[in-house]
C-alpha cells in the first residue's frame, strides 16, 4: 500500500502483551512481549518477509533466489539463504518452550514458516477484508462497513517498506490494488448507508492520493452532491477532466461523464441511487445498480 487512508491513532489490535507480532505493513517488524527483535541485514529481512507472504506454502531455495535477486543473483546466494534461515530459526524459536508455536522448518519442497499463534497484521487484514466483502454481497451493509473499516486501519504503510526484491515489488503492487479495491467498497458502503457527509473527507484524501482512480472521483462527486455541495462536485469533475486531458490526452470515462450530466440536470434519482456495484460479468464490466427507494 502506498499510504494509509486517514488512519486513526490507537487503532492497532491490542491483546496479550507477551504475544508474538509480525508487522508487514510499513517497515518489517517482529516483536515479542512488546520488544522489537533485531532481524539482521536487509536480505535476511527480505527472506523473512517472503516466507511470511507465503503462509502454509513451502518455498524452495531456487524460488527464494528468484524472489530476492531475480536473474542477476550472486554466486553466494544459496549459502546466504541457508545462513539467513539458520539465523532466523534461532531468532524465532530460541525460547523454550516456544509458547507462540512458531517454527521454521525444511520439508521435501522447501522452507515453511509456521507463525503459530502469533499475530500477523497482513493475515488479520485479509480476514477482515474478506469477511467485509462477503457481508456486502450478502446485504449485511452495516456489518460490511464495520469490518472493512477495521481492515483499513490495519494498513499502516507500504508492504515491507524499504526492502528490495523482484517478488516483493510484485507483492506490493498486488496488495495495493487489493487494498484500493477494498477501500472503494468501503466508500460505497458509506454512501449506501446514507453517511455521505462522513465519506467526503475520506474520499477527498483518496482522490488526492490516487487522482487517476476514477471510482474514487465518482464516489466523491456523488457524496458532495448528496451533501448539498453540487457546485463542488461539478468543479471536481472539471478539475479531473482538465488533469486527464492534459496528462493523458483522453476524456474521463463514461461513468464519470454520465454522472456529470446527471448532476447538471439535478437528477433526483441520484439521491437514492445504490452505490454498490453488481457482480462483474464475463467481460469484467461492472455497473451501478438501479436506484433504490428507502
Amino acid at each position: 500500500m502506498s499510504g494509509v487512508l486517514l488512519r486513526e491513532r490507537g487503532s492497532e489490535p491490542q491483546g496479550d502483551p507477551s504475544k508474538w507480532r509480525f508487522r508487514l505493513f510499513g517497515p518489517l517488524q517482529v516483536t515479542q512481549g512488546g520488544v522489537a527483535l533485531e532481524l539482521g541485514p536487509p536480505k535476511q529481512r527480505a527472506l523473512l518477509a517472503m516466507l511470511l507472504l507465503r503462509p502454509g506454502i513451502e518455498t524452495g531455495v531456487d524460488q527464494l533466489i528468484d524472489a530476492l535477486w531475480g536473474e542477476d543473483y550472486p554466486a553466494y546466494a544459496k549459502n546466504l539463504i541457508q545462513k539467513s534461515i539458520s539465523s532466523l530459526r534461532g531468532l524465532l524459536t530460541a525460547e523454550e518452550p516456544n509458547d507462540g508455536g512458531i517454527s521454521l522448518e525444511w520439508s521435501g519442497g522447501g522452507y515453511l514458516l509456521n507463525t503459530g499463534t502469533a499475530e500477523v497484521d497482513l493475515y488479520l487484514y485479509e480476514r477482515l477484508a474478506s469477511a467485509g466483502i462477503a457481508a456486502a454481497h450478502e446485504g449485511e451493509i452495516l456489518e460490511a462497513a464495520e469490518l472493512l473499516e477495521k481492515a483499513r486501519v490495519m494498513s499502516t504503510g507500504p508492504l515491507v517498506e524499504g526492502l528490495d526484491g523482484p517478488m516483493l515489488e510484485r507483492e506490493r503492487l498486488y496488495r495495493q490494488e487489493r487494498f484500493l479495491a477494498d477501500m472503494e467498497v468501503r466508500a460505497e458502503l458509506e454512501l449506501e448507508l446514507g453517511r455521505h457527509r462522513n465519506a467526503v473527507p475520506y474520499l477527498h484524501y483518496a482522490v488526492h492520493k490516487y487522482p487517476l482512480r476514477e471510482r474514487f472521483v465518482w464516489l466523491l462527486m456523488l457524496a458532495l452532491y448528496r451533501s448539498d455541495r453540487g457546485n463542488e462536485a461539478l468543479k471536481l469533475y472539471a478539475d479531473h477532466r482538465g488533469r486527464v486531458v492534459e496528462e493523458m490526452g483522453v476524456e474521463p470515462g463514461p461513468s464519470l461523464r454520465s454522472l456529470q450530466a446527471r448532476l447538471l440536470l439535478q437528477d433526483p434519482q441520484l439521491m437514492v441511487l445504490s452505490t454498490l456495484r453488481e457482480e462483474c460479468g464475463e467481460r469484467g464490466i461492472c455497473r451501478e445498480q438501479p436506484a433504490r427507494h428507502f
